[in-house]
């Protein structure tokens, strides 16, 4: 069984990171790269950059912030996602200091972009963001630029059928921000049984954080305010999953290699 891992998640807007609830309210916490910093020393077994303005402001990647962090000596590695709006923002990204990539807006707004994207860097350097909520008892997935629900998309399902992205990051977009909340029907309504998940939003303390690693499918969890609160917060959350397969040494995923 592969090891499982706990991803940091910093969530940027206007350059700063920020506490998210829900992505509708926010709270300054400070420098992206401070908290990258604190994440790669506390043993966070990836770091995900989450700049959550660029699409909706068409700002395209924020290469700055990549570049700094790339230049900032981590041996975390680092997840970019934000603004990537064809397959050169990809791999620019890559060149600047990300080692994986994760998509959303482009799989609506230039899907072919992400088949090349792949064709480059490999599947192992692609994730797909995909909020979701359930309506109805149904599984829908949530477009932050149009505010509406709809079902998976073909897009979405033949990116995963075709092994053309490796691993989805499923967001609890509801209870995103709020302790405790995630809503574990999201995993068992899942269409693709074989897919790895890194799940995210709601996520943090003991119960709920051991339940939802236990699960097959279930390959990282994504925290992001729960490791603001507390010194050395990865090592406090690993230290309550004993007897889980957790990671423990970090394994360097690149589309640069």
């Amino acid at each position: 069984m592969l090891n499982k891992r706990l991803v940091g998640v910093i969530t940027v807007k206007n350059n700063i990171a920020v506490q998210s609830f829900g992505y509708k309210n926010y709270l300054p916490i400070g420098d992206p790269r401070v908290l990258a910093e604190n994440l790669d020393r506390w043993g966070a077994d990836e770091i995900h950059v989450n700049c959550i303005d660029r699409t909706l402001n068409d700002q395209g990647p924020n290469f700055e912030l990549i570049s700094d962090l790339g230049s900032a000596g981590l041996s975390t590695p680092i997840i970019y996602g934000g603004g990537i709006r064809d397959s050169n923002d990809g791999v620019k990204a890559i060149s600047l200091g990300a080692d994986r990539v994760c998509l959303e807006s482009i799989i609506f707004d230039n899907f072919d972009e992400i088949v090349k994207l792949s064709n480059v860097l490999g599947a192992q350097a692609i994730i797909i963001s995909m909020p979701m909520s359930i309506e109805k008892d149904e599984l829908v997935l949530y477009d932050y630029k149009k505010k509406i629900n709809h079902p998976i998309t073909k897009n979405h399902l033949s990116l995963l059928k075709n092994n053309i992205v490796s691993e989805v990051l499923l967001i609890d977009h509801i209870n995103e921000g709020h302790l405790n909340k995630f809503n574990k029907k999201l995993i068992d309504k899942f269409p693709l049984k074989t897919i790895s998940l890194i799940l995210f939003g709601g996520i943090g303390g003991e119960p709920l954080l051991r339940e939802v690693f236990e699960h097959p499918q279930t390959i990282a969890i994504g925290m992001g305010n729960s490791l603001n609160y507390k010194e050395c917060a990865v090592q406090y959350y690993k230290d309550q999953l004993v007897g889980l397969p957790i990671r423990r040494d970090k394994i360097h995923f690149s589309g640069k290699d």
